[in-house]
């Protein structure tokens, strides 16, 4: 004879199968559901890496410098000088000019100031063009640049032609009353001569190509204080100016004549050409004539961090030609640019995928692509996207640097799986 059953026996049935079946299901979620959501989130992580990875190779901090040079268009290839202490690795430095010379802490180039009056220079940047060098004749003894021929005696500037003719015959230089010694050296370094003189005073002149010009910066080579004096006899030039208020014609005479004169700016001119004279600082200048040419005396004080820079300059035409300079280049603030590197870009393409995985640090068991395209230079790293595969994409936006030193927006693709 069997008992019956409670309902509250029952009950509690009821009670541990319905607790089974939903733990059952609490099972089957995390069994089935969980590795569902698991890849997106990997796959984030995956893009993340991937992300910081291009970020670190392909991306660089850029530095900029714009230089502007004001005035009137004098002529193409104008040299352009400008302070220049950076300490960049030359071979890494871009100059939209092309042709650059970094020397005692300048910069030298030439500007075709007929296309533009901005130019600007990249660090770390890779040229993508250029232009046809620029020559010049030079050895230890003369610079020459078509019609213009300065000779040099000992490094210092002695005489020079321009036009087929004799401008300047015989010159010195004194320190402290007394002519200074020999010795020197000369450099050609691309389209520039140079030619410096070393001692208690150095004297570095640059004679530059396409440039009937010498560019000459006098400093004190023993840190002490002196006295200079140059004399330079000039020729065949029939008036002078040294501003709208001191000019006239010259007077030639058996009875010597002079004039003194502080000032840092000179014209001698006539016949259509001239010599301009301009200091970076007001000197003394006696102006004497006898019957046949021009004796000039330049008088200026020199000490430890204070110099004199002096151009001469043989131009063609009349005073107009002359009051386009001196040339004032005005370099900007140094700029940080983010941008991509597309030196990167293209040393990357010849590497092989798991080369490739090793510099963005990406996952051996796990795949990606990254596409770069840009109007500069384009590129496709990893393997193509499977057909048949879920993987998930992100974008990156930057800028590169063209041959025309213009920034060129650069799209990025990433791609994981």
């Amino acid at each position: 004879m069997f008992k019956k059953r409670s309902k509250r026996a029952l009950s509690h049935i009821d009670w541990v199968m319905s607790l089974s079946i939903f733990l059952l299901y609490l099972g089957w979620f995390f069994v089935f559901v969980k590795p569902v959501l698991v890849p997106a989130e990997n796959m984030d992580t995956l893009l993340n890496i991937l992300e910081d990875g291009v970020k670190d190779v392909l991306f660089q901090e850029t530095y900029r410098l714009k230089v502007f040079v004001p005035g009137a268009v004098v002529s193409d290839y104008e040299p352009i000088v400008i302070p220049f202490d950076y300490g960049w690795q030359v071979s890494d430095i871009a100059n939209s000019a092309d042709y650059f010379v970094i020397d005692e802490e300048k910069m030298f180039f030439l500007g075709n100031l007929s296309n533009t009056s901005m130019f600007d220079i990249y660090y770390p940047h890779k040229a993508l063009k250029f232009t046809l060098p620029r020559s010049i004749t030079s050895d230890e003894d003369a610079a020459s640049v078509g019609s213009f021929t300065a000779n040099f005696d000992d490094y210092l500037i002695d005489s020079v032609f321009f036009g087929g003719t004799g401008r300047i015959t015989g010159s010195s230089v004194t320190v402290d009353d007394v002519e200074i010694d020999s010795g020197g050296t000369f450099e050609r370094m691309d389209f520039i001569a140079k030619y410096k003189k070393s001692g208690p005073l150095n004297i570095s002149s640059y004679v530059f190509a396409e440039n009937s010009k010498v560019y000459s910066y006098i400093s004190s080579g023993d840190r002490r204080g002196h006295s200079v004096d140059i004399d330079l006899s000039v020729y065949n030039y029939t008036y002078f100016y040294f501003d709208s208020s001191d000019n006239g014609k010259v007077k030639y005479s058996i009875a010597p004549e002079c004039r003194y004169h502080t000032s840092d700016f000179l014209d001698l001119y006539g016949s259509g050409s001239g010599f301009l004279l301009t200091f970076d600082r007001e000197v003394s200048i006696r102006l004497c004539t006898n019957e046949t040419n021009i004796l000039l005396k330049i008088e200026f004080d020199i000490s430890s961090g204070y110099g004199l820079d002096l151009s001469m300059i043989f131009h063609e035409g009349g005073l107009d030609a002359a009051l386009k300079y001196p040339l004032m280049p005005a370099p900007g603030a140094k700029e940080t640019l983010r941008t991509v590197s597309s030196k990167q870009v293209s040393s990357l393409r010849s590497k092989n995928y798991g080369y490739l995985k090793q510099v963005f640090h990406y996952p051996d068991r796990k795949d990606f692509n990254i596409t770069i395209s840009s109007d500069v230079v384009s590129a496709s790293y990893g393997i193509v996207q499977p057909e048949f595969e879920d993987v998930y994409a992100r974008r990156l936006e930057g800028v590169m640097i063209d041959e025309n030193y213009d920034a060129k927006r650069a799209l990025i693709t990433l791609t994981a799986w």
